[in-house]
Formats: C-alpha cells, structure tokens, sequence
C-alpha cells in the first residue's frame, strides 16, 4: 500500500455522504472512492445472508478501485462485520459510534443513551454489545424505523412526513424513559436531517458518529504511515442507481465531488 491509494467508504444509499462529508474535513488531502448501492436501499428490510452478501460485494468494488482502506459508512452492515471479508482494513461506523456513547455518558456522568436505526441494527444487538464490552452499567434504549431511510432518500422535502416518521422513531424511546439526553444516530441516513430532528427535539444531544469514525481511520493511517497530508485529491462516486439521487444531497451536505457516476454492481443492474 500506499499513500496516495484511496480511502473506500460504502453504504446502501445517500447516507454515508455524511461520512463522506467528515472524511473530506479532516483528511482533505486523503483521495477518497464512494460507493452507494441505491438501487437496492434500504438495507435494514433485507435478510442478514442478503446483506452480507451485498456488502462484500461492495467491498470487492472498492478492492478493485485499489482502496487503502474501506469506511463502512452503513450502520446495519457494520452489524454484520464478523463475517465479511476484506483483502484492506475494514473500519465500523457502529463501534465508531459506540465509542462516542461511552465518551458522552462519561462526561456527563450519565449512564443511559438512546439509540435510534434501521430494524436489521437494532435487531442484531450490535450497539449493546459494543458499548457494554466497555461499560456493562451503561442501558441502551433502541428503536428501529423501516420508513425514515427511505424517505430521507426519496422524499426528504415531505416535511409533514418526515416530521411524522422522526416522531415515530423518537417517541417510544422517550415514552420508556424521559430522563434519556443523548441519542446515537445509528443510520448514515440520520444525520442528513440532524436539523429536522433538533428542531421537534431540542432537549436531545445528537450522537453522530462519523467523525469519531474517521478519526479511528486518520489514527491507523498515521501508525501505519499511509496518512496523505499534501498534495491534491480526488474525490469519486459511483451509485447503482440515478445520479440525480445523489445531487441533491451533494448540494444539501456542501461535499465536493470530482466525478459522479453510474455503475453496474452486478451484471443485470
């Protein structure tokens, strides 16, 4: 490997554009390959054998493009992670995510988080055994949404139904116990709309986790000296499906992107 090699992020849509977004702020001389599979978000609805299987093949795209490294931005396939394959590093958003809680709930001294994410994140437990490896006191309340995701993706200007969906999600977390102050987004898709939900829950303090995400990644970089700190860099994206999916949310989140285009994961894409 090399330095000027780039860094892989994947996702199953938009969402990892807010990992995408926190790579290019810290690492701005890093050359950085996303991949969002589009065409067949969400994945939080799918199978654990569908989702593995999708996820390594994303990973042999980006092995393929000669990636350093590969970010997996989504929180439902970094579920999953024991038992993909990879030939580079594989970096989880959920531990990422899961270090972050237990930074917060030490600050503030406090030993209750919420957790809000797809049905195949929440299901698989995974937040709870990443945070309780560290802290066994600490109680983690999840909810699970099957319809937010996708209407981040599609629909993101139907306030009145994002308004409705963002409650839906929230409120039963709440409903168990109002002393809960921190919330982990635990889908990339959360923080898009990290505005919408602060606007109807200001009282809540937002976990996201994709900087403490890309500061685990600028951490091995630096220790295994693959770190790119000069230079110019190249910034691309490929999706499975329409590219005018991903303009929007280019514009909304404020990235810079050096090629944007369409790809075929598999043969009948």
């Amino acid at each position: 490997m090399n330095k000027n090699q780039p860094i892989g992020i994947l996702d199953s849509g938009v969402g990892g554009l807010t990992v995408f977004k926190q790579t290019e702020r810290l690492l701005p001389n890093e050359n950085i390959i996303y991949l969002g599979d589009t065409k067949r978000m969400p994945y939080g609805n799918k199978s654990e054998k569908e989702i593995i299987m999708l996820a390594n093949k994303m990973i042999r795209y980006l092995e393929e493009q000669g990636v350093k490294a590969v970010l997996l931005a989504c929180n439902t396939i970094s579920s999953h992670i024991d038992k993909l394959t990879s030939t580079v590093p594989i970096f989880s958003i959920v531990k990422a995510g899961s270090q972050l809680a237990i930074k917060k709930c030490n600050e503030t001294d406090d030993e209750l988080i919420g957790l809000i994410a797809t049905k195949a994140t929440v299901n698989s437990g995974s937040y709870n055994k990443e945070i309780n490896k560290i802290n066994k006191d600490i109680n983690i309340i999840s909810n699970d949404s099957t319809r937010l995701p996708k209407v981040i993706d599609s629909q993101i200007e139907n306030k009145p139904l994002l308004n409705q969906l963002i409650k839906e999600c929230i409120e039963p977390i709440l409903d168990k116990d109002k002393n809960v102050k921190n919330l982990i987004l635990g889908c990339s898709h959360f923080p898009i709309i990290e505005k919408e939900i602060n606007d109807i829950y200001n009282e809540l303090t937002l976990l996201d986790p994709a900087e403490q995400m890309v500061e685990n990644v600028r951490m091995y970089l630096k220790d295994k000296n693959l770190l790119k700190n000069s230079g110019t860099s190249h910034k691309t994206l490929y999706t499975t499906a329409d590219i005018l999916e991903f303009v929007s949310y280019i514009k909304r989140l404020k990235i810079n992107i050096d090629k944007l285009e369409k790809i075929k994961l598999f043969e009948n894409d």
